[in-house]
C-alpha cells in the first residue's frame, strides 16, 4: 500500500471515530438516566367534589407509565374527584431497565355538605286549589365548609322572606330540588319528595246499582273506611245531571232521562282538604219480556214464571241483564214503581194475583194447559199494560 493511500485510510478510520463519539455523547444520557417520574397538575387543591381532575408526567421516549390510581398506561390522566386520594406514578424506561416511584401526590377533595330536610307543614292532595299549596320544607346544610347559601329550584320562585333554607307553597307529591353553597365554591344538589295530609279511604254505595227510566230512584250512601284515622267533617254529592248538587247522609236522586251518569261525592277531611270520589251509575230503558211457557217438573229449569228486561230499540237481548249486582234475578219493583200481576183460566177466573211479583209463581196445584196472564205496570214516564197467555206443561196435576 502507497503512503497516500495509508494516509487516506487513517483519516477515513479517524473521522468514523469522531462520529460515533459524537453519537454516543447524545446516547450515553439515555442509558444512564433515571426517567421522571414527577406528577404535576394545573389545579389548585383541595377541589369541590365531583370536580373533573387532571394529572400529567413528562413525556419520555422508550418509556411506560403506570398509575396506581386506576391502572392507565397513559402520560395524562383525567377522572372526578369524589374523596381525598393519594396517587403515585412508577415510570419505566424500556430500554435500560430504569425505573422511579413518583412521591405521592394528593388529590385532596373539600369536606362534604350534607342536607337535610324537615317538612314543617303538610297540605292537601289536591294540587289545582288553594289548599293544595301549603307545604313548607326547611333545608338544613351541615358539614366543616359553612356558611351556606341555598338556592331553592321551585317555580314559581316561593322562599320565606328572611330565610331562604325555607321553600313555602308547595304542592303535595311532588320532588321539590335544592343547590347548596359553601364557602369554598361547591354545590352539593338534593331533593325531597313532599307529603301530604292522608285521604279518607271512602266506598261508595247505589241502590240499585242499575236503575231503569220507569223507576229510575236511586239511593246513594258512602262509608268511611278510615274513620279512626281521617274524619269526615262534610261532603257533597253532584249527581251527574245538572242537578244542584245535594249534602245530604243518604239521598235518594231520580234520574229521568235515559244514559251513563258519574256520580261525584266530595268530601272534607278534619285538615281542611277536600277528596273527589266517583260513582257510575246507569240508567236503562225498559221493555219486559214473558215467558209463555213454564213446565214445573221440579227439576229446577223453567219451573216458574220469570219476567226479565227483553231488547230494546237501544239494546239487543243479554241473558245477564237481568242479573243484579248481588247475583239474583231482579224483581218487578226495579223496572217500575208498582206492577199488579193476574193470572185467569179459560173461563176468566182469577187464580193468581201478585203486587210486585217477585218471580216465583209456578202454577201451583193448577194442571197442564193453557192460562192467561194481565200484567199492569204503573211507571215513572207512563203506565204500561201486557196481556198474553202461558202455557203449563208437566205439571203432573
Amino acid at each position: 500500500m502507497s503512503h497516500d493511500k495509508k494516509h487516506d485510510t487513517m483519516q477515513k478510520n479517524r473521522f468514523r471515530g469522531l462520529i460515533l463519539l459524537f453519537f454516543l455523547s447524545f446516547l450515553a444520557p439515555s442509558l444512564t438516566a433515571q426517567p421522571d417520574c414527577t406528577i404535576t397538575s394545573q389545579q389548585l387543591f383541595p377541589l369541590c367534589k365531583g370536580t373533573s381532575v387532571t394529572l400529567t408526567a413528562v413525556q419520555q421516549p422508550n418509556c411506560v407509565y403506570e398509575w396506581s390510581f386506576n391502572s392507565l398506561t397513559t402520560t395524562i390522566i383525567t377522572f372526578d374527584a369524589v374523596e381525598t386520594i393519594n396517587v403515585t406514578l412508577r415510570v419505566r424506561d424500556t430500554l435500560t431497565l430504569e425505573e422511579c416511584l413518583s412521591t405521592p401526590f394528593e388529590v385532596s377533595v373539600h369536606p362534604e355538605v350534607n342536607i337535610g330536610f324537615e317538612q314543617m307543614q303538610l297540605t292537601c292532595t289536591n294540587g289545582d286549589s288553594d289548599n293544595g299549596n301549603t307545604a313548607m320544607v326547611k333545608a338544613v346544610a351541615t358539614g366543616q365548609s359553612g356558611p351556606y347559601t341555598y338556592n331553592w329550584d321551585v317555580r314559581p320562585i316561593q322562599i320565606a322572606p328572611g330565610n331562604p333554607s325555607l321553600a313555602i307553597g308547595l304542592k303535595a307529591h311532588l320532588w321539590y330540588f335544592i343547590n347548596v353553597v359553601d364557602q369554598n365554591g361547591c354545590t352539593t344538589k338534593d331533593s325531597i319528595y313532599t307529603k301530604a295530609y292522608p285521604n279518607p279511604v271512602i266506598e261508595i254505595k247505589s241502590t240499585p246499582d242499575t236503575a231503569f227510566i220507569q223507576n229510575p230512584y236511586v239511593t246513594f250512601e258512602f262509608t268511611n273506611k278510615s274513620i279512626d284515622t281521617v274524619q269526615v267533617t262534610s261532603h257533597y254529592w253532584e249527581m251527574g245531571d245538572n242537578t244542584p248538587r245535594v249534602d245530604l247522609e243518604k239521598p235518594v236522586h231520580v234520574y229521568t232521562e235515559v244514559d251513563d251518569y258519574s256520580v261525584i261525592l266530595t268530601v272534607f277531611n278534619q285538615y281542611g282538604c277536600d277528596t273527589v270520589y266517583l260513582k257510575d251509575v246507569k240508567v236503562l230503558p225498559i221493555k219486559l219480556s214473558i215467558p209463555n211457557v213454564i213446565t214445573p217438573n221440579g227439576d229446577n229449569i223453567n219451573d216458574v214464571l220469570i219476567i226479565t228486561e227483553g231488547s230494546t230499540e237501544d239494546e239487543t237481548d243479554n241473558p245477564l241483564k237481568s242479573v243484579s249486582s248481588d247475583g239474583g234475578i231482579r224483581p218487578l219493583s226495579a223496572y217500575y214503581k208498582k206492577t199488579t200481576l193476574v193470572i185467569f183460566n179459560r173461563q176468566g177466573k182469577k187464580l193468581y194475583e201478585s203486587s210486585n211479583y217477585n218471580n216465583d209463581w209456578g202454577g201451583a196445584g193448577l194442571s197442564d194447559g193453557v192460562y192467561f196472564y194481565v200484567l199492569q205496570c204503573e211507571g215513572f214516564k207512563s203506565n204500561e199494560v201486557y196481556k198474553g197467555s202461558i202455557t203449563i206443561f208437566g205439571s203432573g196435576n
